[in-house]
């Protein structure tokens, strides 16, 4: 039991640093969004950046999910995944804690598969975090917008 959950400390280290890094980039590019047009956010605006957040989220989740499956094919006492797509697909339904059941891992490596459904849960809450500052980033600059542009009239 100790080797799998040391695999998996590992695997949620590494998950950690790519959704850090993934979501440090994404602050830093709404900073410069925001300091470069001020007085320009309106709907398109809003919408790149939303949009922008969105996918590099989604394609930092499914690169942590490609690193949980990569290592679940490395293992060679895992015989229940033949293939990548196979560990791919285990991997997904784990990290998204849909967990079907059609494929269940060894006993002595199933305990992987909570540590991978323990990470999806706390990278996706952190996504949904970030996606609701970027929400509340953007309301504040059409706000901001909308009390200037007011002030301006008058």
């Amino acid at each position: 039991m100790f080797l799998p959950v040391l695999f998996s400390i590992g695997i949620i280290i590494a998950s950690i640093f790519v959704h850090g890094f993934g979501t440090t980039y994404l602050v830093v590019y709404l900073y410069r969004k925001q300091q470069k047009s001020v007085k320009k956010w309106g709907f398109s605006t809003a919408l790149q950046v939303l949009s922008v957040t969105a996918l590099i989220l989604m394609l930092l989740h499914f690169i942590e999910i490609m690193i949980w499956a990569s290592v679940y094919l490395m293992v060679p006492e895992i015989r229940q995944l033949a293939n990548f797509e196979e560990a791919l697909y285990f991997s997904m339904v784990t990290y998204a804690t849909v967990g079907y059941g059609d494929i269940v891992l060894e006993p002595q490596w199933r305990i992987m598969s909570g540590f991978e459904a323990m990470s999806g849960i706390l990278l996706f809450g952190w996504s949904t975090a970030m996606l609701f500052s970027s929400v509340q980033r953007i309301l504040g600059q059409l706000l901001h917008r909308v009390v200037n542009n007011h002030n301006t009239s008058l």
